[in-house]
């Protein structure tokens, strides 16, 4: 920057010179080679700062001049004009300062922050006190912010599953601070502390960092290998965006949330594991004796029989079950939507599912937590004598790849009965295009006929499934798939 040069001006209060008889209001304009460069244009910046003390114009300069600043007009009436000479020498003296630290310190202040460091200076303006958060405080209002805008319709609406996320993460930031017996805040949350943050969470799974449990607080299921590079992976983007909402709303975030080497590649575990249709006609034959497993069965067959995902799964309680009866086509479905890939489809319904569907006054149960749902289906598979070995390859943040071998009843989850209801129909001679119609629709087009257009193709992809499975059934008989 250059060194300021103060030129003062009086606030006119009539466009006439000869008008000009009372007091006006000094201002100081002040020019330090302040530029702004918007594209390629240079901007040349001043800015004005009043005195606050006033003067007769025939005092400060010539008429003819229009009253503009005049050394020896204002040097004659010195006497009358000693407070006003007082004011420009604090102001002056204010600004050589302000610009003796810039240079010490080697700062190239905007117009703007001069200004308001000037005004600090003259006692006009009090410094910012600079206001710490915590992270976890402020993510405790976003998730209530979240979980109030729930059904609103408004753009920064997010599903439930993205909010169990957050409250996931909210966990792992208590943990931490337990750990280290520190509060997370905005400012010391930098990269080495972030790192530190992933680690500590590492340890705690895997059993090397213990801490106290909470009241009603599930517990540490302890796993030897660590976290799985997926999972990471979900939760540092999750941190990184409530990182971003924080930029927006005007807090100060020391990490770089634009570093991609932040995020750990997204390795997904490999199993080979599928319910099989004999697998399946186990669970439908066994009779549970509890209510818990009864659900998970209930669970198993229909997610099975259906392709749906967990997510869809949970929400399907709240559609109706419709029919379709046309010519040879007779058959009941759902209109199932997934969050994850803002798509949607029309499953046709077989005919187990509709027998379950029955004792839940023909609608989708309510379930429990995506955790107690898989903890339920393992305890079913071990109960209806499912546990032949299965290998599983998993990628961990901190124990490299590891591949081992476990019975089928300890490694079964819910996404499994997905790739179960696929695997089945191609297995048994189903058109891949077909079935993947169902479990993979395309996104919902967004031309002004989205809605007419969509409802159709749903349909109509619903009718090839219906027709493709029945020509299956006619060449390989089906216990199951059938309608």
């Amino acid at each position: 920057m250059k060194k300021p040069v103060i030129n003062y001006v009086l606030e006119s209060k009539a466009k006439n010179p000869n008008e000009r008889t009372k007091p006006e209001l000094i201002i100081a304009m002040v020019h330090a080679g302040f530029i702004t460069q918007i594209d390629n244009q240079i901007k040349h910046e001043r800015f004005k700062v009043s005195l606050e003390t006033t003067i007769k114009p025939k005092n400060f300069g010539l008429i003819k001049d229009n009253f503009r600043f005049n050394e020896d007009v204002f040097a004659n009436f010195s006497r009358q004009n000693k407070g006003v000479k007082t004011a420009m020498q604090i102001f002056e003296t204010k600004v050589d300062e302000l610009y003796s630290n810039y240079l010490i310190n080697d700062i190239q202040p905007t117009a703007k922050q001069f200004k308001t460091d000037l005004l600090i200076q003259l006692g006009r303006k009090q410094r910012e006190q600079k206001k710490t958060f915590t992270i976890l405080a402020y993510l405790n209002d976003k998730i209530s912010l979240f979980e109030s805008l729930k059904g609103s319709g408004r753009k920064d609406e997010i599903d439930e599953n993205s909010i169990k996320v957050y409250r996931t993460l909210k966990v792992y930031l208590e943990r931490y601070e337990l750990v280290k017996q520190i509060q997370l805040t905005f400012e010391n949350f930098d990269e080495s502390t972030y790192w530190e943050f992933w680690n500590i969470q590492d340890e705690i799974l895997r059993g090397k960092i213990s801490i106290p449990k909470k009241v009603g607080e599930r517990k540490i299921a302890v796993q030897e290998n660590g976290f799985l590079m997926s999972s990471i992976n979900k939760y540092q983007k999750t941190l990184m965006r409530l990182l971003r909402l924080a930029i927006v709303d005007g807090i100060n975030v020391n990490l770089n949330v634009n570093n991609t080497n932040l995020i750990v590649t997204k390795s997904p575990a490999s199993k080979d594991i599928y319910v099989s249709e004999s697998d399946l006609v186990k669970i439908w034959n066994y009779e549970p004796t509890t209510t818990e497993m009864l659900l998970a069965k209930d669970y198993l067959m229909l997610a099975s029989l259906t392709g749906m995902r967990y997510e869809s799964m949970e929400v399907a309680n709240l559609e109706q079950i419709e029919t379709y009866k046309d010519g040879s086509y007779n058959f009941s479905y759902i209109h199932s939507k997934q969050n994850k890939t803002e798509t949607e489809c029309y499953i046709p319904l077989f005919n187990p599912v509709m027998e379950i569907l029955k004792r839940y006054g023909n609608k989708f149960p309510v379930l429990p937590a995506n955790q107690i749902v898989n903890e339920n289906i393992k305890m079913l598979f071990g109960l209806a004598g499912i546990n032949a070995m299965q290998t599983i390859t998993n990628v961990t943040y901190k124990s490299g790849v590891i591949i081992e071998s476990k019975p089928a009843n300890e490694v079964i989850s819910t996404h499994d009965c997905r790739k179960s209801f696929i695997t089945n129909l191609f297995l048994a001679g189903g058109a891949e295009n077909i079935v993947m119609g169902v479990t993979h629709p395309d996104k919902k087009p967004m031309h002004a006929m989205a809605g007419v257009y969509n409802k159709s193709t749903l349909l109509d992809k619903a009718k090839q499934f219906y027709d493709e499975v029945n020509r299956v059934q006619r060449e390989k008989q089906s216990e199951l798939y059938k309608f």
